[in-house]
């Protein structure tokens, strides 16, 4: 099984002794709306209130990526979800959706120590930020050095 195929389960069924195996101790998360929690704690609790808000949720892998040497994962998945419980404080709404998101995963002896999620549809990112006025974090700056950088022109 593929590192993309385990994550997957473990954060679709979901399974704490995969998150468990998977997740290092120390584990780094970004999301838009938390940025550098810490740990494989987090990592267990945000899980099981997601679960919690979208029961019965479903969630499909539709393209892995990985580099040479072992170190990065990228995965594009979809999460079919209906929020009948509440989440972080947020009463359930009744809503459903589909999420594509793109999860970029750094791993060390193989085992994910940064995970960064992006939400490529606004389906769930707009009910979190509507329906239950949740707040995205201020700091948006990225902790990884620069590989690359580019600035355009100003135009005459």
């Amino acid at each position: 099984m593929t590192v993309g195929e385990r994550y997957l389960r473990a954060i679709a069924t979901p399974d704490l002794t995969e998150v468990d195996a998977l997740f290092a101790e120390d584990v780094v998360f970004y999301t838009p709306f938390a940025r550098a929690a810490r740990g494989r704690d987090f990592i267990r609790a945000f899980i099981a209130a997601f679960h919690q808000a979208m029961p019965g949720l479903r969630a499909t892998l539709h393209d892995e990526f990985g580099s040479a040497d072992g170190s990065r994962v990228a995965v594009r998945i979809s999460i079919h979800w209906h929020n009948i419980g509440s989440f972080m404080g947020n009463p359930p709404t009744g809503d459903t959706g589909v999420e594509s998101e793109i999860h970029t995963l750094r791993l060390t002896d193989g085992r994910i120590t940064e995970c960064w999620v992006g939400h490529n549809t606004l389906d769930l990112t707009y009910h979190q930020l509507v329906s239950w006025s949740m707040k995205l974090p201020a700091d948006t700056t990225d902790p990884a050095p620069e590989l690359s950088s580019v600035t355009a022109r100003p135009r005459d």
